[in-house]
């Protein structure tokens, strides 16, 4: 009995501590919970606003590295495409020469150097012996006659264009009015012609290739007359200026030409 009876009065005790302890709960005034509240929503939108911003310059840092990964590839591309146009565009040159001026052409070379001099006029190409470039080749581009080549070397070629004092072309009228004459360079833009006086040429007139001379294909677009200078008494042959067909200083491909 006295065992069942401590049992008793241990259980009893607990129980009387139990309603103690809930009845002087300390439950936080309703004041103070709303004066909290606001501050609990505050750290939790700063938190999930810090792990956003977080993410987010995570995200920038891959986008960053994949704009740059394809920056780098499109540069790639778009020179590749740049070495492929220029490539069709100096096929559709070569096309057009062989099918208009003469059909054997040796290739298509590119300017690297000009002459700096303003007393000569003259071009190096990037092509020599070794592409079977030789002296007193013609070279030329779909719009008219450069010149021909006077030096080469085994990876080079210097032509001495049109205009250069050393050049001279035999010229005709394109329209088939008669008369040969013989034209001369005259820096740093410019020809010189002789006509014998009889030859109807006028101002606007435009010249091509002649078999004079033996070195150009005939009827090659050399230049159109820009001035007819007047006659002296003494005169024998009538001069005239021509403006050339090309402007060498846009030119950066040419035409090679078999020498006839």
């Amino acid at each position: 009995m006295t065992g069942g009876r401590q049992f008793g009065l241990v259980f009893a005790g607990l129980l009387l501590l139990s309603m103690v302890l809930t009845r002087f709960q300390v439950v936080p005034p309703t004041a103070l919970r709303s004066v909290t509240a606001p501050i609990s929503l505050v750290g939790l939108v700063v938190a999930d606003n810090l792990r956003r911003a977080v993410l987010s310059v995570n995200d920038r840092r891959d986008l960053r590295a994949v704009n740059a990964s394809l920056q780098a590839e499109n540069d790639v591309l778009r020179q590749r495409n740049e070495v492929l146009n220029r490539e069709a565009a100096r096929l559709k040159q070569l096309e057009i020469i062989t099918g208009t001026q003469a059909p054997n052409a040796v290739g298509i070379a590119q300017v690297i150097a000009v002459d700096p001099s303003p007393l000569l006029s003259r071009l190096t190409l990037n092509r020599g012996t070794r592409d079977g470039v030789r002296i007193r080749m013609p070279v030329t581009v779909p719009g008219g006659l450069v010149g021909q080549i006077t030096g080469v070397s085994a990876s080079t070629a210097t032509v001495v264009s049109l205009v250069d004092p050393e050049s001279t072309v035999g010229v005709t009228l394109q329209n088939g009015g008669g008369g040969r004459g013989l034209a001369h360079g005259v820096p740093p833009d410019s020809l010189r012609a002789e006509f014998s006086r009889g030859v109807p040429i006028k101002e606007g007139d435009v010249l091509v290739t002649s078999s004079l001379g033996g070195v150009f294909p005939v009827g090659v677009r050399v230049g159109k007359v820009q001035q007819v200078l007047p006659l002296g008494p003494n005169d024998v042959n009538r001069s005239v200026i021509i403006k050339p067909a090309v402007d060498l200083g846009v030119v950066e491909d040419v035409t090679i030409l078999e020498g006839l």
